[in-house]
């Protein structure tokens, strides 16, 4: 295999295992690398993002480089805007035992992040969360924190088990 077809192929796995292109990860990088670094978390801790996730958007919630309006750059339009999916993150077992602290995706106390990501651009556009998973449900979460910010006629794009629950849109 030649070289230039070995280069794509890694490309492109880079991009089925991160979600993500190198050079965005390269420039998402630059951007957090001293507020990581200085959390103890490494470029690896930065790539295996589900693992470290609570860490993760703890710094980027506090670097403010997380904007909504983003999620039209380099995409116009309003069906879907954004795509939004919830992170359960696996916590210590509380004893007495808590359900509001259950995650069914883990059978295991969690939290429950919500993160949406702009269609245009390898971007982050919303994180909220950290919320008990059995007291927060994807669609509370959708409800309560992104519904409000939406403008009118607008619509975000959910996975499919959500999006059937989820029918309403702005306004």
């Amino acid at each position: 295999m030649d070289w230039n077809k070995q280069l794509t192929l890694m490309k492109q796995r880079f991009v089925a295992k991160f979600g993500l292109s190198i050079q965005s990860a390269v420039d998402l990088w630059l951007i957090v690398a001293e507020p990581v670094l200085a959390d103890k978390l490494t470029k690896v801790h930065f790539l295996w993002f589900r693992q470290t996730v609570w860490q993760m958007i703890r710094i980027f919630n506090g670097m403010n480089e997380i904007h909504f309006e983003d999620r039209f750059e380099g995409w116009n339009s309003m069906v879907p805007s954004c795509y939004v999916d919830g992170i359960d993150v696996l916590i210590q077992e509380t004893r007495p035992f808590n359900k509001g602290l259950f995650s069914h995706k883990f059978k295991h106390a969690g939290l429950r992040y919500q993160v949406a990501s702009a269609i245009g651009v390898s971007k982050f556009v919303h994180v909220s969360g950290g919320v008990p998973c059995g007291e927060w449900p994807d669609i509370k979460m959708v409800r309560t924190n992104l519904l409000p910010k939406l403008r009118q006629g607008e619509k975000v794009g959910l996975p499919l088990l959500l999006s059937r629950s989820i029918t309403e849109t702005c306004h």
